[in-house]
């Protein structure tokens, strides 16, 4: 069967990620002196940013690799570029970031990656700002601008009770509240449905290649990660050939997965063929209770098929909207 152009796309992420620089030393205890070269440059203001804004929280979005990133106002200052992650427990600031604001120092928390658990540095941020949402205050862990691959990452402690909207044509993204109540989806939509575990929403109506599947949306992931017990299952039945990658997470730990290409990837009523996936006993799995049952964090390379993506984490939703020009996408079956 021939390689759709998705798929080689998919690959160059996978071989991307295989060539990713050494992991940067640990994060001292205290932010060190600041090198103005290593600081993240300011997006222009723009009105949607501002405390007190109008009712529209659209910010444009610029792309990191595959992942996304959001302008965001710590302390009335900014705009920084933070990638927004549906999969991380933790908004994490960078160490030149913090020490570029002067930060106050948190002492040490634990945090969660797909490399494992580790005690971090931390800083109490007074007001984070996403748009014209409510100034939130909170203690972010500390951790290296080079593994961040941007200024910080917002994570569920941000969104939880709210709803991110995804525009990938005009790249372009809005943090809403959350929908009153779930309505049926509209023409080119797919919705599913989701489950609550430590705040993250995780997919039931899923399969991979015919095999039932637990599937978190992680849009701070470059590419789709598939648990130990997937990669058992599928291989047991012959419908996966894996090859070896290595895939460097946001604490700079180094994991040695494997991926492999499916011939379909289901989505409550969307199909999708020829998608590829890494394979890792990560962490994450184990932290949401998945280790044993073939689960997916779902990322960005899977993300990118669709015009809108929207995540309702009060309605425990997802809707999924198709490409408008369905010769563009030639992994989709409709």
């Amino acid at each position: 069967m021939a390689t759709s152009t998705t798929l080689a796309g998919l690959l160059a992420l996978l071989q991307a990620a295989s060539a990713a620089p050494p992991p940067a030393a640990p994060a001292p205890s205290a932010p060190s002196a600041l090198d103005p070269a290593s600081l993240p440059s300011p997006l222009p203001v723009d009105s949607s940013t501002l405390p007190g804004a109008p009712a529209s929280t659209a910010v444009k979005l610029r792309e990191v690799d595959t992942r996304m990133t959001v302008p965001v106002l710590i302390n009335g200052k900014g705009p920084f570029r933070f990638i927004v992650d549906s999969g991380a427990t933790r908004t994490v600031v960078s160490s030149a970031l913090a020490a570029e604001l002067g930060l106050p120092s948190a002492g040490t928390v634990p945090l969660h990656s797909v490399g494992g658990e580790a005690q971090v540095p931390a800083v109490h941020i007074d007001s984070l700002y996403v748009g014209a949402l409510p100034a939130k205050e909170l203690t972010a862990p500390v951790l290296d601008e080079a593994n961040l691959g941007g200024a910080g990452i917002l994570g569920i402690d941000t969104l939880q009770g709210k709803k991110v909207v995804i525009d990938l044509v005009r790249h372009a993204m809005s943090v809403e509240p959350a929908d009153k109540y779930v309505s049926p989806a509209a023409d080119g939509e797919i919705v599913v449905t989701a489950r609550s575990r430590f705040g993250q929403l995780v997919l039931a109506d899923a399969d991979a290649a015919g095999q039932k599947i637990f599937a978190i949306v992680d849009t701070g992931s470059m590419v789709t990660l598939g648990n130990m017990t997937l990669k058992e299952k599928l291989v047991r039945r012959k419908r996966a050939d894996p090859k070896d990658v290595t895939i460097t997470d946001v604490t700079g730990q180094k994991i040695v997965a494997s991926y492999a290409p499916i011939n379909e990837l289901r989505l409550g009523d969307l199909h999708m063929s020829n998608v590829v996936i890494a394979f890792d006993d990560a962490h994450v799995f184990d932290r949401f209770g998945l280790t044993q049952k073939p689960a997916m964090l779902l990322g960005m390379d899977i993300m990118q098929a669709f015009d809108r993506v929207s995540i309702d984490f009060a309605r425990r939703a997802v809707r999924l909207t198709r490409k408008a020009d369905k010769g563009l996408v030639t992994n989709l079956l409709y």
